[in-house]
């Protein structure tokens, strides 16, 4: 009888990821200066939010990754967004100005919004950068799909051997169970 409980946990708790429904939020988008509404997306197929910080080596090290999963799957409608959640009190170079500029020297064309106030953090429990959730719409919500990290290798793109990421969105385009809804992120402390 004991194995059969751990084994409804087990199960359970596996499943309980799925479940996890994100709440409507409006934050500054830094590349426009317009004020994004994650509802404005419902009409994708599948959202992907990336907790990042432009002054953290991960996210040196991922964002030519992040702009070739946009360009390879924005025209089959997955919008990427970048989320920067650091408070400009630990982290002065995390300003909104300093966002401003890093969108300007980068070249941005994703939207990058402030979360100073970590609204979306906190209803996420993200906690490092970089750390992405896939989000499925359904009718009037959002289905948090597959959270974690991008992929096993931060340092090299050339020698990923799971990217995580990719799969996952290609499992929610073909309408399919993910394998795995959830990694470990790594990366740097949202502050």
């Amino acid at each position: 009888m004991k194995e059969l409980a751990i084994l409804f946990l087990a199960i359970f708790s596996h499943f309980i990821g799925f479940s996890q429904v994100i709440k409507e939020f409006s934050l500054p988008d830094v590349v426009d200066g317009s004020t994004f509404s994650l509802s404005e997306a419902k009409g994708e197929k599948a959202i992907v939010l990336i907790f990042y910080s432009s002054k953290c080596a991960y996210g040196d090290y991922y964002l030519d990754r992040i702009f070739s999963l946009k360009n390879e799957f924005s025209s089959k409608g997955v919008k990427f967004i970048l989320i920067n959640s650091n408070s400009s009190d630990f982290v002065a170079e995390e300003s909104i100005e300093e966002m401003k500029k890093f969108a300007v020297k980068h070249s941005l064309n994703i939207p990058y919004l402030a979360d100073k106030e970590k609204q979306v953090k906190n209803m996420l429990k993200a906690t490092r950068t970089p750390e992405v959730f896939v989000l499925k719409p359904t009718q009037e919500k959002f289905n948090v799909f597959y959270k974690g990290a991008i992929d096993d290798n931060p340092q090299s793109a050339s020698d990923v051997s799971h990217a995580y990421l990719k799969e996952a969105i290609l499992i929610l385009l073909n309408n399919k169970a993910p394998k795995l809804n959830q990694t470990r992120p790594v990366g740097c402390l949202i502050k």
